[in-house]
């Protein structure tokens, strides 16, 4: 996908005014302000290109993975708390820099062979990167931890995770910095990342992307 495709996805993720609108009456600064409010370009077409472009090169229609993470040009300030939080969400998280320029796609990913074979990618502006192998302990239940990206409907949806999460979160000035999605058991959970200056929410859904609780942390 090209760059200027990417940047229309932008435009449409601002909701910056009635359709009758255009982007010339607006303001770069506001402009980008309201891309940043609005998720920082967290919509349904960034994931969706995403696992396009992986099936591609994993040669599969359905690829498995271990844990996706979705984070915006805001995502410096992101930070995943949660009592309940799965050991290969924080294996995934540990160490990693998940600060964003663009809006940004990564994935654990098991590809096609061995059973106990993961890499990680990343994808942005429309590009997939090179597949970085992932260190996979003896102890790690993958069975029990992967899942299909066809089994989490809730990815068509993330426009409206994005709204609802910062409405749930009780902050009003909050920015969906990230979503985090994985096994929680053996539920799929797509949980967002709210922030702001003073405060800080996660908000919890299930794979189909219904709403299921918010907590400020």
């Amino acid at each position: 996908m090209h760059r200027g495709n990417w940047f229309r996805i932008l435009l449409c993720a601002a909701v910056l005014c009635g359709t009758s609108a255009c982007i010339g009456a607006v303001d770069r600064a506001d402009f980008e302000d309201r891309i940043r409010t609005r998720g920082g370009g967290l919509v349904s077409a960034l994931p969706e290109a995403a696992v396009a472009a992986l099936g591609r090169e994993l040669g599969v229609t359905d690829p498995t993975v271990n844990v996706m993470l979705l984070t915006a040009p805001n995502s410096s300030g992101f930070r995943l708390v949660l009592n309940n939080q799965p050991a290969q969400v924080t294996r995934f998280l540990s160490g990693g820099d998940f600060t964003a320029r663009e809006p940004t796609v990564r994935l654990r990913v098991r590809p096609p062979g061995p059973a106990r074979t993961m890499d990680d990618y990343s994808f942005t502006l429309g590009d997939l990167s090179a597949p970085t192998p992932a260190r996979v302990s003896a102890f790690d239940d993958l069975d029990a931890e992967n899942f299909t990206i066809g089994e989490v409907p809730g990815l068509s949806r993330i426009e409206d995770i994005v709204d609802t999460a910062r409405t749930r979160s009780g902050i009003p000035d909050g920015q969906v910095t990230a979503l985090v999605v994985s096994r929680f058991g053996r539920d799929i959970r797509i949980v967002a990342n709210i922030v702001s200056a003073r405060s800080e929410a996660v908000a919890e859904f299930d794979h189909t992307g219904a709403f299921l609780r918010a907590q400020q942390v």
